[in-house]
């Protein structure tokens, strides 16, 4: 049963471009089925591992806080919430069985990377792109890449958090296609994709690709040579862009206004430049009040917290706090914060082990790396997205069935 339905993870990548409900159909339907064929096929010893006991843990205490939450409503959230871990399995197991799964999905995977390169590029040169939708606009001479995101700040978030996706796909090819200098068109491609994303001024994508690719650079064997060849050309790019696109630079240089660590100056009325706060804040004014909000939260509800996806219902200033690891402590309590927050130091633990012992003539101890980083950066505590929506989630757990393949036997 299993090979009437496995196809249909070809077509997630490029489903993530559409927005959350097809990409959410498609998990839904493979955990759904796959969990049917692991009681008819007893494939419980694809369960048997770390990541399946931690993620079951979180899942249990999601599903206590919805319980003392009273809020009944959001056991839609939190029962839910199984098909994430259940099609991380199902990837693996697809990964790991399935003969040419890996060649189909990195075919998958690069061709939304190229069509997105192409639109986004397309879009910023001719001020819309090939669906028309427009290139948005912050104000005057400040325009942002949207792609076929539209209106929706995502295309960054896609293209950094899919990178080490990405990468793998690449190597892929390389073992399969070896007649085909597929070292310097993935180089070219990184590149590309660092400059388009940007374009997009989302800043937290940004430093994201940012630290991936500099991983890349530092310890890819592969990718990046001749590396001082590269450097240079990455450097006259950015260079060229920041030149002719100097508010992208000021609009990535406010952070450091909106957190106070730099003044801005004033106006001649006497007003702060740029309409910034006075003071010093965790990111921003908004976020540093999002996050004394949710450690309020947490102080009222501490151990199970105020249910998932219940703090738009119980606060007036915002959805969520736009942070992971305050969301959880809100919204799940102390339990769940200390398996987020472990798994986080459980990361870091083995990204430095891998970082400091690296032989990159192992290709999977590459991959490993950039996986590991990926995920890291996925819980960092830096300005984020609301953790319990459909799409961000797809993003996360995508990678996790590649990471178990690479290290369950």
């Amino acid at each position: 049963m299993i090979y009437s339905y496995y196809k249909l993870i070809y077509f997630l990548p490029i489903s993530l471009v559409t927005g959350p409900f097809l990409p959410d159909l498609i998990i839904v339907i493979c955990s759904l089925l796959f969990l049917f064929d692991s009681f008819r096929l007893k494939l419980f010893k694809y369960y048997n591992n770390n990541f399946f006991k931690v993620f079951l843990s979180f899942f249990i205490i999601l599903n206590l806080s919805t319980l003392f939450s009273e809020n009944f409503s959001l056991f839609k959230y939190s029962i839910g919430y199984i098909r994430y871990g259940l099609f991380s399995i199902f990837l693996f197991y697809v990964l790991k069985n399935i003969e040419n799964s890996k060649l189909f999905l990195s075919y998958s995977i690069i061709f939304t990377f190229v069509l997105l390169l192409f639109d986004g590029y397309f879009q910023f040169i001719f001020n819309k792109n090939i669906f028309l939708f427009e290139l948005q606009k912050y104000r005057e001479n400040l325009f942002y890449v949207t792609s076929f995101f539209n209106e929706e700040k995502k295309l960054g978030g896609f293209l950094a958090k899919m990178f080490p996706l990405f990468i793998f796909s690449i190597f892929f090819f390389r073992e399969r296609l070896k007649n085909i200098k597929l070292e310097i068109i993935g180089s070219f491609a990184v590149l590309l994709i660092f400059l388009l994303i940007i374009l997009t001024t989302e800043r937290v994508s940004i430093f994201f690709i940012s630290i991936l690719i500099s991983i890349v650079f530092f310890k890819s064997n592969i990718l990046f040579k001749p590396k001082i060849l590269f450097l240079s050309i990455s450097f006259f790019s950015i260079i060229i862009l920041f030149y002719f696109q100097p508010e992208i630079l000021n609009k990535i240089k406010s952070v450091l206004y909106s957190t106070g660590l730099v003044h801005p100056g004033y106006s001649d009325e006497g007003k702060i430049l740029g309409e910034y706060d006075e003071g010093k804040f965790i990111f921003s004014k908004y976020h540093h009040l999002q996050i004394i909000t949710s450690i309020n939260l947490f102080l009222e509800s501490p151990l199970f917290g105020v249910g998932p996806k219940n703090f738009k219902n119980v606060v007036l200033t915002g959805w969520h706090p736009h942070n992971y690891s305050f969301q959880i402590l809100a919204e799940i309590g102390i339990f769940g914060f200390i398996i987020f927050v472990s798994t986080f130091f459980f990361l870091l633990f083995k990204f430095f082990k891998i970082f400091f012992n690296f032989n990159n003539r192992e290709t999977n101890n590459e991959l490993n790396i950039y996986l590991v980083a990926g995920f890291l950066l996925n819980l960092f505590p830096i300005p984020s997205g609301d953790f319990f929506n459909n799409w961000v989630n797809i993003l996360i757990y995508f990678p996790v069935g590649y990471y178990l393949y690479l290290n369950e036997k």
